[in-house]
């Protein structure tokens, strides 16, 4: 049975595992779900993933969900190429992820509604100022981190990079003041190099722009 993703392509979330699929070229069928694309609230869906959020990796009657788990789960799986084999460096891939839901993705999260998500009238610049303050710090030390590497683990990429650089197109792309950052930029150039970062990570969120 084919596996299935289930969640729509303009959710950063998603986009982390269409990621990891593309690169490890998992065939798989993914089916559009979550905001105006609705099913997340049925009852097989509600089985499958209880608080009715995107992503789900189905796999026949297994089900799991959390983009980061799913992630782990595939790194033991069809995507072992993306996973280090040194137990110290696995270590330090999990801290890279569990930083992305922690730290990196709070502020960058706050400044897309303040930016794109939220009609104009309903934004705020003290908000965005505040975002954004904090997302510099949090750059910061991912600057320093990459600073002589290539990537953020070893000499190859891993699911902390594709944790991480997922949401560095929105970045990029946001209305916003970027401090001149040129080893995160040459990072950003690396990861666009890829053609499963193009397929995945730099799909549209037109859908989600307010008006």
């Amino acid at each position: 049975m084919t596996p299935k993703l289930w969640g729509r392509a303009s959710s950063v979330n998603v986009q982390k595992v269409m990621w990891a699929l593309a690169e490890c070229d998992v065939a798989h069928e993914r089916i559009d779900a979550g905001w105006t694309y609705g099913q997340t609230d049925t009852p097989e869906f509600l089985a499958m993933a209880p608080f009715g959020m995107v992503p789900v990796w189905q796999e026949g009657n297994f089900a799991i969900w959390e983009s980061h788990a799913i992630l782990r789960h595939l790194a033991r799986g069809p995507c072992a190429a993306l996973w280090p084999e040194d137990l110290a460096d696995q270590a330090r891939a999990d801290m890279w992820i569990e930083f992305t839901g922690t730290t990196l993705l709070p502020p960058m999260t706050g400044l897309f509604y303040q930016t794109v998500r939220n009609p104009p009238k309903a934004r705020s610049d003290e908000a965005i100022a505040k975002h954004l303050a904090t997302l510099n710090k949090v750059l910061d030390v991912l600057e320093s981190r990459l600073d002589g590497r290539d990537w953020l683990v070893g000499d190859m990429l891993t699911m902390a990079d594709i944790a991480v650089g997922t949401p560095l197109f929105r970045y990029h792309k946001m209305d916003i003041t970027r401090h001149d950052r040129p080893v995160l930029s040459a990072y950003y150039d690396r990861l666009t190099s890829r053609e499963a970062y193009h397929g995945s990570a730099m799909t549209s969120y037109e859908e989600l722009r307010a008006v």
